[in-house]
């Protein structure tokens, strides 16, 4: 009678095989993640700019369609002054009850607004803001940080000063 031996466990190949797969899944698993991670934070960015710019279009666009004279932009672009009447809204979302003066421009990295009583920092993010004034047309580029290749150059917003035009036309 012939004894037979058994063998339990692995071979150095299976083991091999086994290790080999699993660094194989484990690098795949590796590279998604990366690759997610690397998607999350350039979409984070992107939605970071793109609230810059609706921000900033929003008080803006305010601010010139309610103003009943032309803004003034001065400084060579770089500064935007706005003569509002009594009892309308300003840039810090108060409603201000005498007629008063909004100046708006960059500081650093904010959208800053002094209603004559102090600078106010609406927001942060920017990269670049310019102003330009064309008759009854306001144009304002907004450049924020992180914005993606296409829009590097900046937003640019063209706001017409509607009040203006209405109280000019209708006296």
């Amino acid at each position: 009678m012939l004894h037979q031996q058994v063998h339990k466990g692995y071979t150095l190949i299976e083991l091999m095989v086994a290790l080999a797969a699993g660094a194989f899944l484990l690098s795949g698993v590796a590279m998604s993640y990366s690759a997610i991670k690397s998607t999350i934070v350039v979409s984070k960015e992107l939605e970071l700019a793109q609230e810059v710019v609706r921000y900033s279009n929003q008080v803006l666009t305010r601010s010139i369609k309610q103003a009943t004279s032309t803004p003034l932009v001065s400084n060579a672009g770089a500064v935007l002054t706005i003569t509002q009447d009594a009892n309308t809204i300003s840039c810090t979302g108060s409603v201000i009850t005498t007629a008063y003066t909004e100046v708006y421009q960059q500081e650093g990295e904010f959208l800053v607004c002094d209603v004559g009583n102090g600078k106010v920092q609406l927001l942060k993010g920017l990269a670049a803001l310019t102003f330009a004034q064309n008759a009854e047309l306001t144009s304002i580029t907004i450049q924020a940080k992180n914005m993606p290749a296409p829009m590097a150059a900046g937003v640019r917003i063209d706001i017409a000063a509607t009040q203006s035009v209405v109280r000019r036309a209708f006296p």
